[in-house]
């Protein structure tokens, strides 16, 4: 009998503390944003999510009532410096490495003057002993992506990104940039920015009446069919809006001159019309067919091989130039990548997969037959990268005599790495075809046959700020705090 007392009095104290517990739950929730359950004192600080407007207490990762990732916002966020402010923050200065930009070159490392600062893990510079940074600011002057700056306060400087509000509109009203055009370079974010900037459009017509317009005006015209792009246009065809894709290049041009080796999404992505987007560890090869298999399966409406070549207001609305003609819209976003428009070789075969214009990760590159095209010190550093070591082939064509567009500094690592023989340079040389496995390259009125498993162009184009600035989006330059994910190593 005392046993089944006891029991009863053990119970019901559990139940008592339960009940309690789950009060103080309901009421932390449902109470004011400066408030928490009763007797706990206030809250910790909070503002609200750019997607629903709820409160979210700060450094939260996502928001708990929409669920809305807030790293989406860390550039969007970030507070614009002041003109002529040349100050900026004080204190110790600290590298911050922004690692969706490096590529994994060892420039940085190599030119510290405080050896063992910065290192190589996973083909990405890291911050081996950040406490031993001095502020010479040689690394930043190294580095050819522009991936690494120096850090005081806990404020990384000099980002200089377009002026995007939090519902990733530009000072252009009905003007929006998504992807990697606004500073923020994952794939996964880029998909999840271009839903979001869908679905906020969508959300705006249908609390307010159409615009005026002569002849037929679409909702929307997206540019771009990358991550972003795509993710904006699956978001347009589920809410049933009249849009248009404008693609300069093929399906997922941005992908198919994006050569990295492999891709990697830590979780799954929700696509529009599609489902869940899982990418572990595959191939660019694998994410094109992917991409495909989208488009091919959603019915979403793409016009490839279509160059924008300006956006302007006119009679309410925006007229968008186009290669194919001018189209009408109410609303534009912009979905375009960083890399603009690069110039081409103008050569057969320069559509082949193994071709592109940028370079990433150029230590997943190895045993390979390598060809870089160009004379600037993009080129040279790219070449030098995938060099390193010996380990892949390496051939710079440039078609003058002298690389005099270049820094001294990269001219010099240039001539010590053709002495070692770790770079083969054509001077005077063009390139005249590429191949599956070879491109042919004609040097001083002679043609050579090289085998060759990549090609590089990095002969320049049109820098993405000329043209956002023709369209009268203001470029700013923001200080981005140091513990933002997608900013720190």
């Amino acid at each position: 009998m005392e046993s089944l007392i006891s029991f009863v009095v053990v119970a019901l104290v559990t139940l008592l503390f339960v009940h309690r517990y789950v009060k103080r739950l309901a009421v932390a929730k449902q109470g004011s944003p400066g408030e928490t359950a009763a007797g706990q004192g206030p809250a910790a600080p909070s503002e609200p999510c750019p997607r629903c407007a709820r409160p979210v207490a700060r450094g939260s990762q996502f928001c708990p009532a929409c669920g809305a990732p807030l790293a989406l916002w860390t550039v969007h966020r970030a507070s614009v410096q002041a003109a002529g402010n040349g100050a900026g923050p004080s204190g110790r200065p600290t590298p911050v490495i922004n690692t969706t930009m490096c590529i994994g070159c060892g420039s940085c490392v190599d030119v510290c003057p405080e050896t063992g600062t910065l290192a190589l893990a996973g083909g990405k510079a890291i911050l081996a002993n950040p406490e031993r940074c001095t502020g010479h600011s040689k690394c930043v002057d190294a580095c050819p992506t522009q991936a690494i700056g120096l850090s005081r306060g806990g404020v990384l400087q000099t980002v200089r990104v377009p002026l995007v509000r939090e519902n990733f509109e530009t000072n252009v009203t009905g003007l929006y940039i998504v992807g990697e055009l606004g500073g923020m370079g994952l794939i996964k974010t880029a998909i999840n920015e271009g839903r979001l900037v869908a679905d906020y459009i969508a959300r705006q017509f249908r609390e307010q009446a159409p615009g005026p317009g002569s002849g037929p005006v679409c909702d929307v015209v997206v540019v771009g069919a990358g991550p972003a792009g795509l993710s904006a246009s699956l978001a347009a065809h589920q809410h049933g809006l009249n849009y248009v894709t404008l693609e300069q290049g093929e399906i997922a041009s941005t992908i198919r001159h994006y050569p990295r080796h492999k891709f990697l999404m830590a979780e799954p992505i929700e696509m529009p019309l599609y489902g869940s987007l899982y990418i572990a560890d595959t191939t660019k090869e694998s994410l094109l067919s992917v991409w495909e298999s989208i488009i091919a399966n959603t019915g979403v409406r793409v016009q490839t091989n279509t160059r924008v070549d300006g956006v302007r207001r006119s009679n309410g609305c925006f007229e968008v130039m186009s290669t194919r003609g001018v189209f009408l819209a109410r609303t534009v976003v912009l979905a375009s990548g960083k890399r603009g428009s690069p110039r081409r070789l103008g050569v057969t075969g320069e559509d082949l997969d193994k071709v592109a214009y940028r370079l990433i990760e150029a230590d997943t590159y190895d045993d390979k037959d390598i060809i870089v095209v160009g004379g600037g010190d993009s080129a040279i550093e790219a070449a030098l990268a995938v060099a390193k070591a010996g380990k892949n082939r390496v051939t710079l064509s440039y078609r003058s005599e002298r690389f005099d567009r270049a820094r001294g500094r990269n001219q010099q690592h240039l001539q010590e790495a053709e002495s070692q023989e770790r770079i083969r340079v054509l001077r005077n040389s063009h390139v005249r075809e590429i191949k599956a496995h070879s491109a042919v390259l004609e040097t001083d009125g002679k043609c050579e046959e090289l085998r060759n498993d990549f090609l590089f162009v990095l002969i320049g184009g049109e820098s993405p700020d000329a043209f956002l600035q023709r369209l009268g989006v203001e470029i700013v330059e923001k200080s981005i705090g140091a513990p933002a994910p997608a900013f720190v190593a």
